[in-house]
């Protein structure tokens, strides 16, 4: 029996618009921006569905943690609607969509090289809240001074690799933050100190 649901009423208008939320959200890493779209396949996020249906295509190669590989209709619908090759190695992958709480670290992706630093993957990580949660800190280009976000569902060690691991710009992984029909962006610029509750932090 199939499992294919409704993607967008209009793709390309559709499309256009959650673009522009997303080049909003990179330009403005920390602010969480919401998507209005309903469309949602298995157990991914409405935010996480809107991404893939607006950035993936069939050539771009989209490399999925075990959960997501697991899920039938999440699958069904990717190839149906967006029809991105599912990539076997994280290497492969232009991006990646991962359960925050799967992700361990970085090892493995793409981040780009010398002449190509654009050529990384970018990875939509979905969590439990962006509301609530471990307290991020982010400064770079697009954030005046610092701002803080709010992330529940990251795995420790994932924690650990986004302060100290993820780039060294140019080079590094773009990522996206996905909850609900929300999404903050991380882009390889921003730097990123974890708050602990002994106000000491750990940094890049």
């Amino acid at each position: 029996m199939s499992k294919i649901t409704a993607g967008f009423d209009t793709p390309v208008h559709d499309a256009q618009q959650v673009f522009r939320e997303l080049m909003e959200a990179m330009s403005r890493p920390g602010k969480r921006v919401s998507l209005g779209y309903t469309a949602q396949f298995g157990s991914a996020s409405r935010a996480a569905t809107q991404v893939l249906l607006t950035l993936a295509d069939n050539a771009t190669h989209l490399w999925l943690s075990e959960d997501f590989n697991a899920d039938e209709a999440l699958v069904e619908n990717i190839r149906f609607h967006c029809a991105a090759p599912l990539a076997d190695q994280k290497c492969e992958s232009v991006f990646a969509l991962i359960r925050g709480s799967e992700l361990e670290g970085f090892e493995g992706f793409n981040i780009g090289d010398e002449h190509y630093p654009d050529r990384s993957t970018t990875l939509i990580i979905e969590v439990d809240s962006l509301m609530e949660g471990d307290v991020l800190t982010l400064t770079g280009p697009g954030i005046q001074s610092t701002t803080k976000i709010e992330v529940k569902g990251l795995n420790p060690l994932l924690l650990l690799a986004l302060v100290t691991k993820r780039s060294h710009f140019p080079h590094g992984v773009d990522i996206l933050f996905t909850s609900g029909s929300d999404v903050i962006a991380l882009p390889r610029s921003t730097e990123v100190n974890l708050e602990v509750e002994e106000a000491t932090c750990m940094s890049l």
